[in-house]
This record gives C-alpha cells, sequence and structure tokens, in this order.
C-alpha cells in the first residue's frame, strides 16, 4: 500500500460555515488537550484503556463528531508516546498544552468527495455531533484532480482528512488516497548519488547538474541578509517560503525523471541511506548554509513514493565508502579521491566523475544486497 497526500486549498465558504468550521476547529482543540490530561492522569498509552475510561464523558462535553472525537483521543495519545519516548533517551521533553489551533483530523468513513456537473469538487465533512454535514468546493488543480479520478474511479480509497487554517486565514484539506501497489521484478539496479554540485547522479550516466540551483539558491540568501539587516523580518519569511515551495518543486520534477528512467529501463532504484548525512558533508559556512537549505530526505521520499506507484523497487544501502572505493578492482581509500568532483584510484588508475564513482558503488551494494551479479 502507498499513501498519496492531497493538499488541497478550500475556496472560500460562506459566513455560516465558517463560524462552523472555527468552531469545530476549537472543539477540537480543546478535546486534544482534555484527553491529554486524562491520559496523565490514568498514566496510560493504551487506547482501549482511555476510551474506556473516558468516551462517554467526552461525548457530553464536546460537539464532536464521533469519529473526529476518535481522532481528538488518538491525537493525545500520539503526543504522549512522543513525550514518553524522547523522555526515556534522556532529550528534553515537554507536554504540549495544545494552545495553539490543530489540524482537525476526519476519519475516511465520516466525509466524502463529490465532483459537480461544472467539474468542481466538493468535500462534505461533519463539523458537530449526528448526522450535519456541510459542503465546501476545492481549489483542486490538474493533479489534484487526476488524483481525485483515480477515486472516484475505484484506483484507490480515501484514507482520513485534515482540516486546517493557516495564519492567513486560509482553510486547506490534505486529503489521503492509499493505493495498491505492485512491485515489478527488476532486471538489473539504478544507483542514486545525491550531492550540491550535481543534484544527482544515477549509475547510467544521467546528471542532475545543481549549478542553476545553487546561483538561485545564493541570490536567495543575498536578498534574506538585506532584508534582515533592513529590519523586514516579515518580508523574510515570505521569501523563505517562496524558496522552499520552488525546491519541493526542483524535488517533485528529478524524482519524476529517475523513476521514468528506471520503469523505463525495467530497473529497480538503490538511494544511500540518508541518515547522518548532513554530519558526513561537513564543509566551509558557505557549503553548510547550501545544504541546510537542500531537503535530501524530501527527494529521496519523493522517489519512494512515485516509485511505489509506478512498481519501480526501491532499496536503501549504506553508504558507507562509496565515495572512496573504486568501482573497478575495489581498492578503498580517501586518496582515490583528492579533489571534490573527480575520482582517480591509486592502485589501477580508473578515472571517473566522483558523484559518478558512488551512484555505481551504490548500485552494487544494491546487486549484492538482492544477491545478484552483472
Amino acid at each position: 500500500m502507498q499513501t498519496v497526500t492531497l493538499k488541497i486549498k478550500l475556496l472560500h465558504p460562506n459566513k455560516g460555515k465558517l463560524e462552523k468550521m472555527t468552531r469545530m476547529l476549537e472543539i477540537y482543540r480543546q478535546a486534544c488537550f482534555w484527553f491529554l490530561e486524562q491520559a496523565e492522569a490514568l498514566n496510560t498509552t493504551s487506547r482501549a484503556h482511555l476510551n474506556r475510561e473516558t468516551y462517554r464523558q467526552a461525548c457530553e462535553l464536546f460537539d464532536l463528531n464521533r469519529g473526529t472525537l476518535q481522532c481528538a483521543m488518538l491525537k493525545a495519545l500520539s503526543v504522549r508516546r512522543s513525550y514518553l519516548s524522547r523522555k526515556q533517551r534522556g532529550k528534553k521533553a515537554s507536554l504540549p498544552k495544545f494552545e495553539k489551533t490543530v489540524p482537525v483530523m476526519v476519519r475516511q468513513d465520516c466525509y466524502s468527495l463529490h465532483q459537480l456537473p461544472s467539474g468542481t469538487w466538493v468535500i462534505k465533512f461533519p463539523v458537530s455531533s449526528g448526522r450535519s454535514q456541510i459542503a465546501v468546493p476545492l481549489a483542486a488543480s490538474t493533479y489534484h484532480a487526476k488524483r481525485l479520478q483515480d477515486l472516484a474511479g475505484g484506483s484507490c480509497r480515501q484514507g482520513s482528512v485534515e482540516i486546517w487554517r493557516d495564519k492567513s486565514g486560509e482553510w486547506y484539506a490534505a486529503i489521503s488516497l492509499v493505493y495498491k501497489t505492485c512491485l515489478n521484478e527488476p532486471c538489473g539496479v539504478i544507483g542514486v548519488d545525491f550531492g550540491i554540485v550535481k543534484l544527482a547522479v544515477l549509475s547510467n550516466n544521467v546528471f542532475f547538474d545543481g549549478r542553476q540551483v545553487r546561483w538561485r539558491k545564493e541570490r536567495w540568501a543575498e536578498r534574506r541578509k538585506a532584508l534582515q539587516q533592513a529590519g523586514r523580518l516579515s518580508r523574510v519569511k515570505k521569501e523563505s517560503g517562496r524558496e522552499q515551495r520552488w525546491m519541493r518543486y526542483i524535488n517533485h520534477c528529478i524524482s519524476k525523471r529517475i523513476v521514468e528512467i528506471a520503469k523505463t529501463e525495467g530497473k529497480a532504484i538503490a538511494l544511500e541511506n540518508l541518515l547522518g548525512i548532513r554530519e558526513r558533508t561537513k564543509g566551509s559556512k558557505k557549503f553548510n548554509r547550501m545544504m541546510s537549505g537542500w531537503n535530501f530526505r524530501e527527494l529521496a521520499s519523493f522517489i519512494g513514493y512515485k516509485a511505489a506507484l509506478a512498481g519501480v523497487p526501491v532499496i536503501y544501502i549504506d553508504p558507507k565508502e562509496t565515495s572512496k572505493t573504486c568501482p573497478r578492482c575495489g581498492n578503498v581509500s580517501r586518496y582515490n579521491r583528492k579533489t571534490q568532483g573527480w575520482f582517480k584510484c591509486i592502485r589501477c588508475g580508473y578515472q571517473s566523475d566522483a558523484d559518478r564513482v558512488g551512484a555505481l558503488n551504490i548500485a552494487a551494494k544494491a546487486l549484492d544486497a538482492l544477491g545478484a551479479r552483472l
């Protein structure tokens, strides 16, 4: 199973619906905090225990749909489990007070999606206890409409939805769609090496250049610095949001292309385990600033879910020594890579682009994991 989440803006509801939605948001926040207090008092993280002891009283206190109330309970338990886990690991932790608004989670069997004759999609969900529901149109893009058509055609099933209002007052819905996936049997592996100079390099000699991205990010960094010196902090936040959205778009484009290549060639995709990548790639102050704005995990996650939908297997391997190992003779030495961008084996003299060598070694490790040989 693969879950795809659609973040869709809700078109402006009328005054009556807006009041009901705002009230639902506040009651849900209060319910989350109340369930957390009860879980603390009972010293439990068990859903069955908390439900048995508090659910009847919660139904009397909070005017919410019963399914939504259950979601508030699950939210409180999730928060408490996370708090206890951090404490056990010796990290600083404190229970949230739910002072800010919390996205309202609506269970998959409590809402519905419909398409009007005009082509507009509408979401219908409960805002209080009982059977009363409100319908709000969605500002669905072409991509959103395609995914929603999958739902209407039975290619996927709907999961839960989260509804919230951002700081600017706009309302959004995050709709989960669950696809049943079937992975194809691969006839080989394409290794993928992530970087800054080259955003991604594939073992089959496909390069995704990062020079334009770096230039644009450096311009943004200079602009943020000038705005900070001018005291225009609100503008700095706005510029940061634009940069994040642009980088997400770039990640979507790269991941889509990588999955298309792997599917066309009938191969699996091998990715490096990115745990600790920022510690492994520390460099100059300028380089670290570039790293902080480049979300490697986001790119990897995009490749993961797009590959699952396309039936392409993804293998994660330990990247240790992949940048120092000669793909021809297997010699491992830090002297094989005297410069950042070029690899030359000190034993056999093999030379190639350093990132391509990393991708080749990643693919070789993945093949070993599969028990296959070229």
